[in-house]
């Protein structure tokens, strides 16, 4: 019996790192997508549609009731068509201007976004981990960014922090929904809003269809590896070892996209910004830990995207 929890635990692990990889790519996918021309609606539509036809289809294949109160559903396509789809284009957007490490770094600070908006509501309360969590990752932004920006491009650095605050209030608003909702269903109806967003968008500025072959697989690989797998292998994971695990090992995501960002991109980070990552992955991990069962803020636990 013994034996058969270790081997499902260890399944659950490997599923987690595959969902952090999946996620880790989806900045890489955005240098390319934009260096071969494709607009930003046109990446994040064709991102949606696939995704959501997949998580409908598995809802299909596998018959699942779909049983999804008015109320729900409504308060699902306003997180997918507006907070969702908001974060999704000011991250991705954030590597028309930074380097794509520097983006998930910066992004990474949303757990201790979360704590601080948990705080505000009074759903959490003040705990030297927090403060700790808190601190960790105030630091790790200052020797990530520098004191003067290093050079960086302010806009690049804004779109990375707006997409980290709106993803902390994705995260406590879908806290209460998601959890009465099945995670494909919610992913279903998530990425229908979002999709539809980005349609509407692409009809007003216009799609870019004529793009190379080699943009449309890094397109397709933004909704298979860092969408459907993603996700798909993160709730696997999650059934297997818990939010608190899963949480945890997720925080490898920011990490994985430096490693890829260096072999496929040539960027890197130097000796001060290493300090500043391991910084903001502290904070990552602190804020990830239990302390509260009123609310766990998990790295990726509330993720339906």
């Amino acid at each position: 019996m013994n034996n058969v929890r270790s081997n499902g635990h260890g399944r659950g692990i490997v599923a987690i790192l595959i969902s952090a990889l999946g996620f880790a790519f989806y900045p890489i996918f955005g240098k390319f997508v934009f260096a071969g021309g494709a607009s930003l609606a046109t990446v994040l539509f064709i991102r949606f549609l696939i995704a959501a036809a997949v998580f409908w289809g598995l809802i299909i294949v596998r018959k699942s009731t779909i049983h999804l109160a008015k109320r729900d559903f409504l308060r699902l396509w306003l997180l997918g068509g507006i907070i969702y789809a908001g974060q999704a284009g000011l991250y991705i957007s954030a590597v028309k201007f930074i380097p794509a490490s520097m983006a998930s770094l910066i992004f990474y600070v949303y757990p201790i976004l979360v704590t601080i908006l948990a705080l505000a509501t009074k759903q959490e309360r003040l705990s030297v981990i927090k403060v700790g969590g808190l601190l960790f990752s105030i630091i790790g932004l200052i020797f990530v960014l520098g004191l003067n920006f290093g050079g960086l491009n302010v806009l690049g650095i804004l779109c990375a922090l707006g997409a980290s605050a709106i993803y902390s209030v994705y995260i406590l608003t879908s806290n209460r929904v998601i959890n009465s909702v099945s995670p494909l269903l919610s992913s279903a109806v998530i990425s229908s809003a979002a999709c539809v967003t980005y349609g509407l968008t692409g009809v007003i500025q216009g799609f870019t269809w004529n793009i190379s072959v080699l943009t449309w697989l890094d397109i397709l690989g933004i909704a298979i590896l860092s969408t459907i797998i993603a996700i798909l292998t993160f709730f696997g994971g999650l059934r297997r070892v818990g939010p608190t695990t899963a949480s945890i090992v997720s925080t490898l995501e920011p990490v994985l996209t430096v490693g890829l960002a260096y072999i496929l991109l040539g960027e890197y980070l130097n000796t001060t910004q290493g300090i500043g990552a391991a910084c903001v992955l502290l904070g990552a991990i602190l804020a990830a830990w239990p302390h509260n069962k009123k609310l766990n803020i998990g790295i990726r636990e509330t993720e339906s995207l």
